[in-house]
């Protein structure tokens, strides 16, 4: 039986995957193509005409110039303000803020234990010294000034007697001496019982006016009690904290002119009264009193007011504390020249009394520099900048 017959196919001729075909478009086919082809076209003309483009265009120019005429200084860009450099002797006028204060003041106390029966004055009214705020029981105290009497007419007779007897060498030395001891003792004893006496009237120390009395009659008190504030307005003060560079300039007897805000602004003329030694505060200020009169009584404690000092006459310039660049202890400012180019110079400065956005310039400037206020971290010796 014969076996099965295998036939090998015949290889296609390579020409035939070489030739293409083509077919005619339809004219779907050929719209699709030409939107195609003209949403390149303007994707293309989009892109040369961005700013993005035009600027590298324009870049490419400007480096293709500098190329051929040399090197192109760039335009200033910073901005900053300049004030100039003068020297100036006008007398500078500084305000600072306290509270008026009575010249003086107390606390009218008991001395002794005792029932209140009379209050002759009354809170807030004026007094003068040596008047009764209150009155005291005195009945116990004056039986006490009257045993007391008693018993120094009984010791002064008794002296008498033994200095007569002491003439007549009768009475010893011994017993003279006890007489003029007990006699002493019976003194000292009707002093204090006058003292007490004295006590149960409680008098003002001051002319002023009594600020605070809040007893009335039949009030218990005890030593120590408090019976009146009195104050003394016949003088108003005005304290003021100032500080260790700041103290240097207030002197006693110096004038200054103070307004009260509750009474408008009219001012009112005071004197520097004390100036202190001592820090006051934990802020190391130091107090310096100005004291106004107050005949006509207008002043009240608790009133706000406002100091105005002249501290400083002397030739000196002055520029902004912010104009000043301080590094390692060495201060610098940027000065401003005619091409408005520049220059960071050293200088000496001091503060300014009262004036912590002062500077005073000892030494580095000349009358009329410029000096730059502004934009001082962003300022570069040589550096160009637009002048305001």
């Amino acid at each position: 039986m014969a076996g099965p017959v295998i036939r090998r196919a015949k290889p296609a001729p390579i020409g035939q995957y070489l030739i293409v075909r083509w077919k005619p478009l339809n004219r779907t086919s050929a719209t699709v193509l030409a939107l195609t082809g003209f949403v390149v076209l303007l994707s293309f003309w989009g892109i040369y005409t961005s700013d993005g483009a035009t600027k590298a265009r324009e870049r490419e120019a400007r480096l293709a110039q500098a190329v051929g005429s040399g090197p192109i200084e760039a335009a200033p860009t910073l901005e900053v303000a300049v004030v100039t450099a003068t020297k100036s002797s006008e007398p500078e006028i500084v305000e600072l803020a306290g509270v008026l204060e009575p010249v003086r003041s107390t606390w009218v106390a008991s001395e002794l234990a005792g029932r209140i029966i009379e209050v002759p004055v009354a809170e807030f009214s004026p007094i003068e010294a040596g008047g009764v705020l209150v009155r005291l029981d005195p009945a116990l105290p004056e039986a006490e000034l009257i045993r007391a009497t008693a018993a120094h007419d009984l010791a002064k007779s008794e002296l008498r007697r033994q200095q007569s007897l002491g003439r007549s060498s009768v009475a010893s030395e011994a017993e003279l001496e006890r007489a003029r001891a007990e006699e002493r003792r019976s003194y000292a004893s009707l002093v204090e019982a006058r003292t007490q006496l004295e006590r149960t009237r409680i008098t003002a120390p001051f002319d002023g006016l009594v600020n605070s009395l809040e007893l009335d009659p039949g009030a218990y008190v005890q030593p120590g009690t408090r019976i009146a504030e009195i104050v003394d307005v016949s003088k108003i003060e005005l304290t003021l904290l100032v500080s260790d560079r700041q103290i240097e300039a207030m002197h006693p007897g110096a004038t200054v002119k103070v307004r009260i805000d509750p009474l408008g602004n009219q001012s009112f003329e005071g004197r520097i009264a004390r100036v202190g030694g001592a820090p006051r505060d934990a802020d190391q200020r130091y107090p310096v009193v100005v004291e106004l009169d107050n005949a006509a009584r207008r002043l009240r404690p608790g009133m706000l007011a406002r100091a105005r000092f002249q501290v400083g006459s002397a030739l000196a310039t002055r520029v902004p504390a912010r104009a000043v660049q301080r590094e390692f202890e060495l201060d610098y400012v940027f000065v401003v020249d005619d091409r408005d180019s520049v220059r960071r110079v050293r200088v000496e400065t001091r503060p300014v009394p009262f004036r912590p956005d002062q500077v005073e310039i000892e030494a580095g400037l000349a009358d009329g520099d410029r000096v730059a206020v502004e934009a001082i971290a962003q300022l570069r010796d040589g550096m160009r900048v637009l002048v305001r």
